[in-house]
This record gives structure tokens, sequence and C-alpha cells, in this order.
């Protein structure tokens, strides 16, 4: 068999919640990094061969566990480490596949069922949730014992659900970060210890009494603490009887893309309204109709003039017009014939003035 190391998940630490894969690992293993704290003991004896070693990593350095894994290359022995929860929300996860690949031990990487999994689905709630929660951020480890506050407030800006894994005697610290994030005394809260362990300890409250709990079940070790409306009892309820929401300052993205789907959904279908109602009077109409009165009196004065004057007046303007033309036309001949203008008049007079022959009776 060649040389190799796999990292395991071993869960919550529930023996039945490690994975077909990791329990396959340890049962092949020569040699078995552990902690007493992940999994319990007597599973660990019992699921690994008889000739295995047993190496508790909390009394070697870790410069001893190097020499663990040159010794593994040196004499080809397949190693399994066990992680608590899932090896992908440790954060020493990186450091030690570059040290496996300095000292030339091939390693590859086994899934397992996370603790903040394990502590939502056993009070019965979601992580996530669109009317309130579309994200979950994760801060501390059991290797570090007190996050930076200052980024605790930074996250609780979010709004959204956070899995907190910190020491329970510093609870008043946590809670102290979180109403300075934006969260009020009324989000809810799930503290778990040791979940799915048979002496575990998961308990509901709110940030307010946050406190008062951890003393009430004598929490003080790392304890993983759930917050957020998306792990609120059913439908949660302040003491005034409005539903506990998120922070004020809080990213409403999920919030808003919710709503406007309620919206989509109750919106009335468009068949359903006439579209016949709103057709008759249009207000332009009537604004119309108020104004035209103005104009009518110079059309009736028009109309009242009788069709015999207008006509009469029409022929005697022309006459008049061509008399005057006329009478223009000769003032300009006589000025320049004067003798012919005269004899001509006077022809006229003439002719006229004679009187007319008895005609002969035969």
């Amino acid at each position: 068999m060649s040389a190799g190391i796999s990292f395991v998940g071993a869960g919550p630490g529930a023996t039945d919640l490690i994975t077909v894969r990791g329990a396959r690992r340890i049962g092949e293993a020569d040699v078995v990094l552990w902690t007493p704290s992940i999994i319990e003991a007597g599973w660990v004896r019992e699921n690994t061969k008889p000739e295995a070693e047993l190496i508790d990593m909390a009394r070697h350095s870790d410069d001893e566990i190097v020499e663990v894994y040159r010794r593994a290359v040196r004499d080809k022995l397949r190693v399994v480490r066990l992680f608590a929860g899932d090896p992908a929300t440790w954060g020493g996860l990186r450091a030690q596949l570059d040290i496996c690949a300095r000292v030339g031990l091939p390693a590859d990487v086994v899934a397992g069922v996370s603790p903040m999994s394990a502590a939502a689905v056993s009070v019965g709630v979601s992580l996530v949730e669109p009317e309130y929660a579309d994200s979950v951020i994760m801060a501390g480890q059991e290797t570090v014992g007190m996050p930076d506050l200052a980024q605790i407030k930074e996250y609780a800006q979010f709004g959204t659900t956070m899995a907190v894994l910190v020491p329970a005697a510093r609870a008043g610290e946590l809670a102290d970060a979180l109403r300075a994030g934006g969260y009020d005394d009324e989000t809810p809260v799930v503290a778990a210890y040791k979940v799915s362990w048979s002496d575990e300890t998961v308990v509901r409250t709110t940030i307010g009494e946050l406190v008062a709990t951890v003393k009430q079940h004598r929490l003080w070790r790392h304890t993983l603490f759930l917050v957020g409306c998306a792990v609120r009892a059913g439908r949660a309820r302040t003491a005034s009887g409005e539903s506990v929401r998120r922070p004020e300052n809080a990213v409403r993205w999920s919030r808003t893309r919710s709503r406007s789907s309620w919206r989509a959904d109750t919106r009335p279908a468009p068949a359903s309204t006439p579209p016949a109602e709103k057709a008759p009077e249009p207000p332009k109409r009537v604004t119309a109709k108020v104004a035209e009165p103005a104009a009518k009196p110079a059309k009736a004065a028009a109309a009242s003039t009788p069709t015999k004057s207008v006509t009469a007046q029409a022929k005697k303007t022309p006459a008049k017009t061509a008399a005057a033309a006329k009478s223009a036309a000769a003032n300009k001949t006589g000025a320049k014939q004067p003798a012919k203008s005269t004899a001509k008049t006077g022809a006229k007079k003439t002719t006229r003035a004679q009187p007319q022959r008895a005609r002969r009776s035969s």
C-alpha cells in the first residue's frame, strides 16, 4: 500500500453522522491523528485496525505532527487526520496541504457534516430563508479564542444569518458587538453546545437574554451561536405583536426580491379588468365644448345680414369701380388729344337730340 494522508471531517460529534467514505478511511488507516473532543474515543477504537496507532494531537506540537508525516512517507503508511465538522470550514487546511506537498506525502480531503448545519436542523430551522436571509456568515474557530469584535460588528451590518463559534463565557462581548452592528435585543439566537452528542445543549434565546441564558445552562466552553431572524421559532413576534425584522441598516435586496415576486403572484390578471369602464366622457371634449360659445355671436351677426343687400352691394361696387376706371382713362386721353374727344362728345349729343322721322304712308 502506498503512503498517503486523508483529512477527514468527523461531523458534529455523533458517530452515525460520519460519512461512509470517512469511516472507510478510518478503518484502513495505519495512523489516526485525532482529538477526543472531536468524536467519541470508544467509536474510534472500535472502528480502526487493531494494530493502528492512535495519536492525540492535543498532546503533541505541530513539529511532532510534521514528523509523523515524514515517517508515513518513509514507511509507506496510511494516515488519517480527523477534523471537527467539515474540513472546508477549518482555516488551517491549506497550510496542512502545503506541508504534505513539501514532504512528499499525497493528501486528499473527505467532507463532513458541519456543526452549523446540525445545530440548525436540530431545532427545525434553515439558515437561509427568502424573507429574512439569503446568505450565512461564519466567524470563529475552536483553535481561536474570540473573533475580532470589529469584524463581528461589520458582519452584523448585513443583517443576515451569522454562525459564530466563541467561548460562551464571552457571550456578553458577543451581544454588544451584535447590537453595535444593528441587531436589536429581540433578534433570535440559537446556542448549541456539543450538538448531536448524548449530552448536547441546544437552547433558544435572544440577543437581549443571551448572557442570562448562557449562565442558566452553565455554558462557558466553545459554543456555536446562530444569530438572525431565519432561526426564529415559527412566526416569531415581539412584545408589541410585530414580526421580528432585520436591522434597519441591513442590506435588503433579498427582502425586496421576495416582495417583488409576491406582488407578481398576487397582481390581478389583465383580463379581469373591464377595458370599457374608463372610455366615456374624456376630459378634453368637455373643455372644448365650454370654450365654443365665445365665437358664436360674431357668426350670428354676420348671418343676420340679408342676402339681397350683400348681393346688391357686390353688384354696385364693380360698376362704380368700372366707371371710375373709365373716367381716369378719359382724363389721360383728353390731355393728349383734346380736339378729338370734344368732337366725339358733341356728335353723340346731336344724334340723341334729333327727332325720328315719320314713316311714309303708302
